[in-house]
């Protein structure tokens, strides 16, 4: 004869279930916990070391060719590094055959957010080397190009009005600068995860604190260079 479940047997076989199933889900959270944790780290590192790569190329190249005291220029979350950037269309600076270096343009006019530079193509390599969302140091400080800036042109239009005084020397820059979302490299996404860009200069070493941030994760690292 067939016979039901007693009660006991009943309470006791949702018992076990129950166990079961909230043993599989606190493994599950476990390993999720674990799994979002090590993502977010790896993220943060990511992210800090993209930065510090092209920091570390950039900061190698500073100023070899330009003015030695206009190398860098620290500003709010943002860092200046004197230079112009390889791209696919710019191969950087280079020796002129018969013109020495440093390199460098004059301020001729200023004019509300914009300024008139003498010369665009500071080694006469036939390339201009200032264009949208570069940087730029003058002898007074630091400025960043206008997105809106035809190339070419030697009426810079600026962000915000340029602190340089008639007659001064100007460099093109690498600009990096800290965003909500993450840290630009001359107005491109480098690395989102980076949340903190504190960079400053102590006599002839560029240090630059960042940290990086994902979910509850927070990652951080000081980096420095010695300027030779």
């Amino acid at each position: 004869m067939e016979r039901g479940l007693t009660l006991v047997e009943l309470m006791l076989s949702i018992t076990l279930a129950s166990i079961l199933i909230l043993t599989l889900y606190s493994i599950h959270s476990l390993t999720a916990s674990t799994y979002r944790d090590t993502m977010a780290g790896w993220y943060c590192m990511q992210s800090l070391r993209s930065a510090i790569v092209r920091l570390d190329a950039d900061l190698k190249q500073c100023a070899c060719l330009l003015p030695q005291d206009m190398r860098i220029a620290c500003g709010e979350k943002a860092l200046f590094i004197s230079g112009v950037p390889v791209t696919s269309s710019h191969s950087g600076i280079h020796v002129h055959a018969s013109i020495p270096p440093p390199y460098f343009s004059i301020i001729l006019s200023l004019s509300g957010n914009s300024i008139t530079l003498d010369d665009i193509d500071i080694d006469s390599s036939g390339s201009y080397d200032y264009w949208a969302d570069l940087g730029i140091i003058t002898e007074s400080g630091p400025c960043v190009i206008s997105r809106g800036y035809a190339r070419g042109d030697p009426v810079l239009t600026l962000k915000e009005p340029p602190p340089g005084n008639l007659g001064e020397r100007a460099v093109p820059a690498v600009h990096y600068e800290l965003r909500a979302d993450g840290l630009y490299r001359n107005g491109q996404l480098l690395a989102e995860a980076v949340c903190t860009f504190a960079p400053h200069v102590d006599g002839t070493e560029v240090v630059v604190v960042m940290e990086a941030c994902y979910h509850e994760y927070r990652k951080g690292i000081s980096y420095s260079y010695h300027l030779q």
